[in-house]
């Protein structure tokens, strides 16, 4: 790098976190808006604190094992896995299965526009050396 200044490695494990994180949370504040469209959309205010809880562990992990495939991949495999992950969830904590089959859509479309963006926008400040340690 210029002026002997090193870049993050795509390894970077709080750089991937904290990636991870805005993508959840930006996904669950989406979500968050889809649910108050209809009164029987509504869930507890812990679903969303669970959600972000959750779906930060469940899309890290995930991540690890899809971190250098193809853009397009990693984003559906991490939008796949993390909703069905999530929607198991809910459907063990009770919600119903229509229900729960109905978000699992939901989410798995929020996730991949959302996650397809953030992998785009996080490679390109990779590549171009943008994103360095002081």
């Amino acid at each position: 790098m210029k002026n002997g200044k090193k870049g993050f490695k795509f390894g970077n494990p709080a750089l991937i976190l904290l990636l991870i994180f805005i993508i959840i949370l930006i996904f669950t504040l989406i979500d968050l808006l889809v649910h108050g469209l209809s009164e029987e959309y509504t869930v507890p205010d812990y679903y969303f604190r669970n959600k972000i809880i959750f779906g930060t562990i469940i899309g890290f992990v995930t991540y690890l094992f899809v971190k250098n495939k193809k853009l397009l991949v990693k984003s559906l495999v991490f939008s796949a896995v993390v909703s069905i992950l999530l929607q198991i969830r809910y459907f063990l904590e009770g919600y119903s299965l229509e229900f729960v089959i109905e978000f699992l859509f939901f989410h798995f479309l929020i996730l991949i526009v959302v996650s397809l963006i953030f992998f785009k926008i996080f490679n390109e400040l990779l590549k171009g050396g943008k994103i360095l340690r002081k």
